[in-house]
């Protein structure tokens, strides 16, 4: 816990983008070296949490994983996510099978996010490896990656190939699933990661909550907006936290415009780790950072008060996967404060 408030990484991962794991050696090798230069940027003149992970060098060990998440920093609660991006790694670029194990190195603190693509794999077989990832791994979400290349796309208001998908999570017991919106990690098409596909999904599940990661960079106000008149829409910022050291005011305007239309209640904290491990410091400029007052005075931004942060740091994440999380810290004895 972060000054009584319970931390919930929503967003860690077990990548294994090595040589050995790419299928399509063009767009794997430029996801690989992305993934690297991008954590070496938002370390740009000392201002970010420093020592980010080889990507290259294989998926992290869990005990490694756990000591940064709960040793070495004030992270009660995590979510594994895997990450189905299936065109150029070969069991995906976080495969689930890692992404169970390292939830399964300590279930009681980490939470598994399975992950398919109904397009690549197939409708059925993306059914059935959805049904059997909660079934038999216990998956209590499931992530996709809707563009998987440049000629590869689908979308989540597709009625025949993505309604069935809603469908089955629902019938599974899912509440929440999420979507890798925004930046393209290599040749996709930019345009095929727009979030708009999700309002009327969203508008024909109101039983099911959909999660949007990255704001949808550069498709910012577009996410907002649609989070503002969905109630089931939720906005996941990992990279938020990341690039912040390194564009403060950018990031500063995103986050108030954010709170100011969407509200507080739709804002959930992650990481993505573990290509920046030093979560620490994360928590410490979430639990820390105030929105200026020239900002709130110029454009109308909220300030951000503790009821906020504690919304942002686990409770609006907690309850879009219908998590208890107080009764969870507690029965983890984390030493939660009152309801």
């Amino acid at each position: 816990m972060k000054d009584g408030m319970i931390v919930f990484d929503c967003v860690v991962h077990a990548l294994d983008v090595r040589d050995a794991a790419i299928r399509d050696r063009v767009d794997g090798k430029a996801i690989q070296s992305g993934l690297g230069d991008f954590a070496r940027f938002t370390e740009a003149d000392g201002r970010g949490p420093r020592g980010n992970v080889h990507v290259a060098d294989g998926p992290p060990d869990t005990q490694w994983a756990n000591e940064k998440l709960f040793g070495e920093s004030d992270t009660d609660i995590a979510m594994v996510q895997t990450v189905p991006l299936f065109h150029a790694f070969k069991d995906g670029m976080g495969p689930a099978q890692l992404a169970y194990e390292m939830a399964q190195s300590n279930p009681d603190r980490l939470l598994f996010c399975g992950g398919v693509d109904p397009l690549f794999q197939g409708l059925p077989a993306a059914l059935e490896e959805m049904e059997r990832q909660v079934q038999e791994w216990g998956a209590t979400s499931i992530k996709f990656y809707s563009a998987q290349s440049i000629d590869m796309a689908w979308f989540a208001d597709d009625e025949k190939l993505a309604y069935p998908l809603w469908e089955k999570a629902i019938e599974l017991g899912i509440k929440l699933v999420q979507f890798h919106k925004g930046l393209p990690l290599a040749h996709e098409r930019v345009e095929d990661l727009r979030p708009n596909d999700i309002q009327k999904a969203a508008f024909d599940f109101p039983d099911l909550n959909f999660g949007i990661h990255h704001m949808g960079d550069p498709y910012i106000d577009e996410c907002i907006n649609i989070a503002s008149r969905f109630d089931n829409v939720y906005l996941i910022l990992p990279l938020w936290f990341n690039q912040y050291f390194l564009q403060p005011r950018e990031m500063q305007h995103r986050l108030g415009k954010a709170l100011l239309f969407a509200g507080p209640d739709k804002l959930c904290y992650g990481t993505d780790a573990f290509l920046w491990p030093n979560v620490q410091a994360y928590i410490d400029l979430w639990a820390e950072l105030e929105m200026p007052e020239e900002l709130q005075e110029g454009y109308g931004y909220p300030a951000l008060d503790r009821e906020t942060k504690e919304k942002v740091f686990g409770l609006n994440f907690a309850r879009a996967l219908g998590l208890d999380l107080h009764a969870k810290v507690e029965r983890l004895g984390l030493n939660a404060p009152a309801k």
